[in-house]
Formats: structure tokens, sequence, C-alpha cells
């Protein structure tokens, strides 16, 4: 898993701003889905985002995390901002 070649993006106080090049479809992304981004943007595959997390956000819940892992890690895929 990737960020999509026809995605480019910055860090921007904190937040994650992204640009579908192709569309022309930018996107703001919250505390948590920058943290996410990054991540994704160093590598890690999902177990080790999964495992990232756990550790950046002790007091959640584990298996909600997961399951909001794999949402938005989903819903990147099915805009194409993923590959």
């Amino acid at each position: 898993m990737k960020i999509a070649e026809n995605i480019s993006w910055k860090t921007l106080q904190d937040k994650v701003v992204a640009v579908n090049v192709t569309s022309g479809v930018y996107y703001t992304m919250n505390a948590v889905a920058s943290d996410i981004w990054q991540a994704v943007a160093r590598g890690l595959d999902e177990a080790a985002l999964l495992e990232y997390l756990q550790g950046e956000y002790e007091g959640v819940d584990p298996s909600q995390l997961a399951a909001d892992l794999k949402e938005q890690l989903e819903q990147w895929r099915s805009e194409k901002l993923l590959e």
C-alpha cells in the first residue's frame, strides 16, 4: 500500500492537505487521519499501522481502533488516494 502517484500532499500546522492532481479534488485531514497518512507515507503496512496507532492512542479500544483504521484505508482506496 502506498500513496497514489497522482496525489500531492503537504503537512500544514500538523494536518495533512492532499490534492488529487488528476481530478482537482482536495482533502484536509484531521489529526488522526494525518497520523495515519504520514505513517502510510513512511511505508507502514496495515499491520504496522495498527501497531503504531495502538502506541499513539493508548486509551482507545483496540478493536475500535482496528475497525476505524480499516474504514479509513478503505475510504482512501475507494477515492483512489492509495494504491
